[in-house]
């Protein structure tokens, strides 16, 4: 028996899907299909139940996963402690964030690791909420920000704080919206978005509370789309205060009015892999730098 079918078995019994698995191990169905036929050769019995569904395992299949663990887990371990005695960790480590990297204090994270892990290099790389997970699973990222809780027991989830929310309008119609309450505001027209973006939510209690419909104009989730049509006086929207503060001037907006509510920034990654030594070197970084500031 070899460790990469091992790891296959493991993997395919997590995530009950093939084509999951082989996009989580960068491997072909196929390839997977071979390894796991041999693996059941060599011990004399099925491993999964193939199902409509997926992969479902058998009563055999579900005993042998608990060794498995055992097993992947202590290599882990021993790769982990072959790390220190090296001399620390080393190597890249893949960020994914889902806003502005000031609001995300990026640069007070890279500052520490630099300090305190110069031999970790930390790649940024664009990662939406609603789509952390599935580049989580499939290995595109090592942790992820998000404003949202996935609904997946597979991931660790650590709040870091909440982030002040307001109101925001074009500057060349500041005369038409000072002084507004929220149900004047309400009849604007609204750059909305998408179910799966949380300022949906945000923007659908507004309004829920108010008792008012929206006039919704566009809708849109990327942030800087929605800086430019609040700045062209498509619409009003909904926005992190200090991510404002940050680009007024260069957009023409302002802040018309706070929200009570607030957004929650999450960070996430797989639960398999937290004890991971990088991952869990940037977590510890993170929550201190969020700590620090709260």
């Amino acid at each position: 028996m070899e460790l990469y079918q091992l790891v296959s078995f493991a993997v395919v019994a997590e995530e009950g899907n093939m084509t999951r698995a082989a996009a989580r191990l960068n491997l072909t169905q196929p390839a997977i299909s071979v390894q796991l036929k041999s693996l059941e050769e060599k011990l004399g019995f099925s491993l999964f139940q193939r199902t409509p569904k997926g992969m479902k395992l058998t009563e055999e299949g579900q005993k042998l996963k608990i060794k498995a663990d055992i097993v992947l887990s202590g290599m882990k371990d021993f790769n982990t402690e072959a790390e220190k005695l090296r001399g620390g960790a080393y190597g890249e480590i893949i960020l994914g964030v889902n806003t502005d990297p000031l609001l995300l204090r990026l640069e007070k994270l890279y500052t520490r690791l630099k300090e305190q892990h110069p031999d970790i290099l930390l790649t940024v790389q664009e990662s939406m909420s609603w789509d952390a997970v599935e580049k989580l699973n499939t290995g595109k990222i090592d942790l992820g920000f998000s404003y949202s809780i996935p609904h997946d027991n597979k991931i660790e989830v650590q709040l870091l704080g909440e982030i002040d929310l307001a109101i925001v309008g074009p500057e060349k119609w500041r005369s038409r919206l000072e002084g507004k309450t929220e149900k004047d505001l309400a009849t604007f027209p609204w750059i909305w978005t998408s179910e799966h973006c949380p300022i949906n939510m945000i923007l659908t209690n507004f309004f829920e509370s108010i008792g008012k419909e929206p006039l919704k104009a566009i809708v849109v989730d990327q942030e800087a789309a929605i800086l430019k049509l609040v700045s062209d006086g498509v619409g009003l929207s909904v926005m992190p205060v200090s991510k404002i503060e940050n680009v007024k001037q260069q957009y023409k907006i302002f802040p018309i009015t706070k929200l009570n509510k607030k957004l929650k920034l999450y960070i996430i990654c797989l639960k398999r892999r937290k004890m991971d030594n990088k991952i869990s070197i940037l977590l510890n970084l993170i929550n201190e730098v969020w700590e620090k500031e709260n």
